[in-house]
């Protein structure tokens, strides 16, 4: 088998960017949540982020009609699991036949490409300790059928979780939560997980002006007073925030995923977190045209490959919240309306997601790809395959993030820039 054939074998895929970075680019994905009673069936999701171009979403179960749905799609998905199951998943033989029942049968023709293990656990005390057990346990099932590598396990926690943001320097996490971050960090680092968080700078206006929350800004909009970085938008500072409280613990090698960011089309009302700040008017912050610009800008941010100013050159990947309108959702009235499509599957409003077949192409590892395979064809782009990865060194622009898909991904894509951008050098 030539290199070039073992490439191949590894699922590399293409993401189509606006603007060629030189370390990576972003991934734009939505949070598909069925809190709901008048939603369209799996089938026809499927077919509707199919049209729309959605190739990356995200699950709040492990639903199997939405996973048969998605088979053969290409779309990547991550599973999720109930804080109310985490009581179950203590026990290893009940998460051993969970993931024999609700992930083998549809992986690998269903791209299950993460499990995250509850949601704002440390919102919730009755979950909050139960988390790291239920994701160790669900690392020891994957284990014993060989898809540790290829499926990876996290818990997506509140931004809240932060018990300072500003200047993003000095964000820190708050020791009252030690109890599940020590444990959740050791996690992550041991099984080169994502750590995941949730960000919505719609809460934050009030104490940031509206144009800096909707990327609108044409100029900086405040300088890190530590570092000098210079920020024009809340979402890259709240961003980085959590890199720099990532860093004080340690842990600055662990990439972020943000599994929900999004605004409201309607409604007023204060959110869940504590860090909300809205005015008596916040309804008038909470329309369509605001979340289209939102959006808009989010994914044009994310996919342009500029990061944020502390990581300039780290790849982005972020969801947007959510695939729908959810009827049921408890809360203000803005918590039932961040959706991007009304149940009957019209959209709220007009949101372009990045095409595989427009603008650049780059050649990117695939996360289920094995860490030995990754490893072997890394080498030998480095090597044999002549691409530049002197990038990749220490202190140099493309080491951070510190990680073997990091690594790996920038020296593909160096192969694949410079052999004609055809399938055959991916």
């Amino acid at each position: 088998m030539t290199m070039i054939s073992q490439l191949l074998t590894i699922l590399f895929h293409f993401i189509a960017e606006k603007k060629y970075n030189f370390c990576r680019g972003g991934k734009v994905g939505v949070d598909y949540g069925t809190d709901a009673n008048n939603l369209p069936s799996p089938d026809q999701v499927s077919d509707l982020v199919k049209k729309h171009n959605i190739q990356y979403l995200r699950i709040y179960d492990s639903d199997p009609k939405v996973l048969k749905s998605l088979s053969n799609t290409g779309i990547e998905l991550i599973v999720g699991v109930h804080n109310d199951d985490l009581s179950k998943f203590q026990f290893q033989s009940y998460v051993d036949s969970w993931v024999k029942n609700s992930i083998l049968p549809y992986y690998p023709a269903t791209k299950i490409t993460d499990i995250s293990v509850g949601v704002e656990v440390t919102d919730s005390p009755d979950a909050a300790n139960l988390a790291v057990p239920a994701m160790r346990n669900v690392v020891s099932a994957l284990k014993k059928v060989g898809l540790q590598d290829r499926i990876k396990v996290s818990t997506p926690l509140s931004f809240g979780v932060l018990s300072k943001s500003y200047p993003p320097s000095d964000g820190a996490f708050d020791g009252s939560h030690d109890n599940v971050l020590g444990p959740l960090l050791d996690f992550l680092e041991e099984n080169q997980s994502p750590f995941m968080v949730n960000l919505y700078p719609f809460y934050a206006i009030g104490d940031s002006s509206l144009d800096a929350v909707l990327f609108k800004s044409p100029s900086s909009i405040f300088v890190d007073p530590n570092t000098g970085f210079s920020y024009k938008n809340i979402f890259d500072a709240q961003l980085d925030a959590v890199h720099f409280a990532l860093a004080k613990r340690k842990s600055r090698s662990i990439p972020i995923i943000v599994t929900e960011t999004g605004w409201p089309t309607r409604g007023s009302g204060r959110h869940r977190l504590a860090m909300a700040s809205l005015d008596n008017d916040d309804d008038s912050y909470a329309s369509i045209d605001n979340a289209q610009t939102y959006n808009t800008n989010l994914i044009r941010h994310v996919t342009d490959g500029s990061g944020t100013p502390a990581r300039p050159d780290e790849e982005l990947v972020v969801y947007i919240f959510s695939l729908f309108n959810e009827n049921l959702k408890q809360g203000p009235e803005t918590e039932r309306n961040f959706g991007l499509f009304y149940p009957d599957m019209r959209s709220v409003y007009n949101l372009v997601f990045p095409g595989k077949g427009t603008g650049r192409s780059w050649c990117v590892a695939s996360r289920q790809a094995s860490n030995s395979a990754l490893q072997n064809a890394l080498d030998w782009a480095c090597g044999p395959g002549k691409a530049d990865c002197s990038a990749l060194q220490p202190d140099q622009q493309c080491f951070e993030p510190n990680n073997l898909v990091s690594h790996a991904s920038f020296a593909f894509n160096n192969y694949y820039q410079k052999n004609g951008l055809t399938d055959q050098a991916c």
